[in-house]
């Protein structure tokens, strides 16, 4: 068998590029592209006017890729156009160049930038995480906070996504004055939060400064201006003289802190006059810990800032294994994979239809959710490959998931590593909440299973339907006898549809075996015997999940890469850019390198260059 089958379906082996695009290539353009493609028409949403130099090339270099690929299949121009025609030296050229390009891309043969991100507020997960380790809180601070949308890479602690609309000002104030009730509801609370009272003859503002420098420094993330702490002691003075006792006098200090800019947002100082410059130890310290926890840093990262030795890399390097050991580093299972994945959207916004589909509980949601979670987090913890997200010999499941995957022999509603014997399952694609995840509320949905395949776990999405490509049923019953592969394979002969589900259906329907909520199934809904034969070009057939992750597996390096784009994607907070391409090269190498362990493109990321350095442009 051919491992490297993907990629040669596709058409996205890793391209090169070169210096005459611009001289060469944008003529080309011009005279064969542009009449729908260009200022005037933009057919399919698609315009190539706008990319005349290299640097227009290089930013728009994932995109090339997929009109390299339209061209050297012949697929573009289209052969209805007869004047737009290149001819085969012209096409030859075209996809010469950008591959041309592409190479000198990947090798980094350019000025390298470490980016700039955007000054981020904290989003509602890290919100909840960082009130609850700086005050203890045990509830979600920010659970009526408005959700945070996707950027980026797809992920909601991008700084370009994170408006603040009016209403989340006021939650905010909300939620400060909640948490400061709560540490007074609990006198444990309330004496950790107040560790210092004055002695004897002591002046209750020398108290009342070592325990607002002590919360403000956590809060802030840096070390105090004067004027923060008299700002602070201003308000508690201020309530003492309105007659309060020395405890409840800290209400006001305490509620400023959680409305205060320095706690919202994510400030990191721009130096004037530099290009480039390394980020100092306290905002590195911020980095890592909204990275690996979601949250804010602990007071070992902050004694290391202010010893100036977090800037060590044999000190970083044994804190990220300290901090990936921490139970809060669960968050990249949560935050990072729920998002990546799209596990995330069985909590809120997956619902399968109740009466098609009883047995789906809540609490079946939950253990759906938790598996995908406690199955990741352990990749992470014990720094296995991470190609066993694709496949593997274990999951997690409590009695109820295992009772839905026709699995015997465990009890009780904890989760617990079971050893799998079912091929069948075994990595992510066989877990349930993918499975639903990418399902609609009456049926499956070969297609968004099969571009979940194509988007989220090789990394090249296809391209959006036209559209006149009209709409599927919701529900797969068909008051006609015919199977819901039968009925999209009636809409699939629309010459405007046939191109993209050529490559979609067939990796959907290898997984028809499952049911909208992730149960093997032999027939569908309409009684028809489940038909999962899938053929992909260069005679490659398949008919189960088993034999696809097969194929996922021996040609992972698609994957790989695409991992290693998320997870920098989420570490940096900002969108990638064509100058972050050199840095996915080099962590993919570090997978290879490590047997494709989790630990150390984590431990590579954080030594990279745009994680440690900021820059005045992006």
């Amino acid at each position: 068998m051919n491992v490297r089958f993907l990629t040669l379906w596709i058409g996205l082996t890793w391209p090169v590029w070169g210096d005459t695009f611009s001289q060469q290539i944008v003529p080309l353009l011009e005279d064969h592209c542009y009449s729908c493609h260009g200022e005037k028409k933009q057919k399919g949403g698609i315009e190539l006017h706008q990319i005349k130099t290299v640097e227009d090339a290089y930013r728009s270099h994932r995109f090339l890729k997929n009109v390299a690929l339209q061209i050297k299949s012949g697929d573009m121009p289209p052969e209805d156009d007869i004047d737009a025609l290149p001819t085969p030296e012209q096409r030859s050229l075209m996809v010469a160049e950008i591959e041309k390009l592409m190479a000198q891309l990947k090798k980094g043969d350019f000025p390298r930038k470490p980016g700039q991100p955007t000054v981020r507020r904290l989003n509602r997960n890290e919100y909840n995480n960082t009130v609850r380790d700086l005050f203890g809180i045990a509830f979600m601070a920010g659970q009526e906070f408005p959700a945070d949308g996707a950027g980026g890479e797809g992920f909601d602690n991008v700084g370009d996504s994170l408006f603040i609309p009016p209403v989340l000002m006021e939650k905010y104030v909300q939620a400060s004055r909640k948490v400061v009730d709560a540490i007074y509801a609990q006198p444990a609370l309330l004496k950790r939060v107040i560790f210092r009272k004055p002695l004897e003859k002591e002046d209750p503002l020398a108290a009342a400064r070592a325990v607002l420098v002590s919360h403000a420094s956590l809060a802030f993330r840096r070390r105090l201006s004067d004027h923060d702490i008299s700002s602070l002691l201003g308000l508690f003075e201020s309530s003492r003289k309105k007659g309060q006792s020395y405890e409840n006098a800290f209400r006001s200090p305490l509620q400023a802190l959680l409305i205060h800019p320095s706690f919202l947002f994510r400030w990191e100082a721009d130096q004037p006059g530099k290009g480039e410059w390394q980020v100092d130890s306290f905002e590195l310290a911020t980095r890592l810990s909204y990275f690996l926890w979601a949250s804010m840093p602990d007071r070992t990262l902050f004694q290391l800032a202010d010893q100036g030795k977090l800037s060590d890399p044999v000190v970083l390097q044994q804190q990220v294994l300290r901090m990936l050991d921490d139970p809060r580093a669960d968050t990249l299972a949560r935050y990072f994979a729920g998002q990546w994945l799209g596990f995330d959207d069985l909590r809120e916004s997956v619902n399968p239809d109740a009466k098609r589909f009883p047995s789906f509980t809540e609490s079946l949601r939950v253990a759906m959710y938790r598996e995908s979670v406690e199955f990741i987090h352990h990749i992470q913890r014990q720094n296995r490959p991470i190609t066993e997200l694709l496949d593997s010999n274990y999951t997690f499941v409590n009695e109820e998931l295992a009772r839905h995957y026709g699995m015997s022999g465990v009890v009780g509603t904890q989760m617990r590593q079971v050893s799998i014997n079912d091929p069948q399952r075994g990595g992510v694609i066989g877990q349930a909440s993918i499975l639903t995840a990418t399902s609609l509320p009456l049926r499956t949905s070969p297609v968004k299973r099969g571009k979940w395949i194509l988007d989220t776990i090789l990394g090249t999405p296809p391209p959006p339907p036209p559209p006149d490509a009209g709409v599927l049923p919701a529900d797969d019953k068909s008051t006609q006898g015919l199977s819901f592969r039968q009925q999209l394979e009636l809409h699939r002969k629309k010459p405007n549809c046939a191109g993209c589900h050529e490559k979609i259906d067939p990796l959907g329907f290898g997984l028809e075996n499952f049911d909208a909520i992730g149960r093997w199934r032999t027939h569908d809904t309409n009684g028809k015997t489940v038909d999962s034969l899938s053929a992909l070009p260069g005679d490659i057939v398949f008919s189960s999940p088993a034999e696809l992750k097969k194929l996922l597996v021996e040609s992972n390096e698609l994957f790989c890469k695409n991992f290693c784009r998320k997870l920098l994607g989420y570490a940096l907070g900002r969108p990638l850019e064509y100058y972050d391409e050199p840095v996915i090269e080099d962590l993919y190498k570090t997978l290879v390198k490590n047997d494709f362990r989790m630990r150390p493109v984590i431990a590579a990321i954080v030594a990279c260059q745009p994680f440690q350095f900021r820059g005045s442009e992006r």
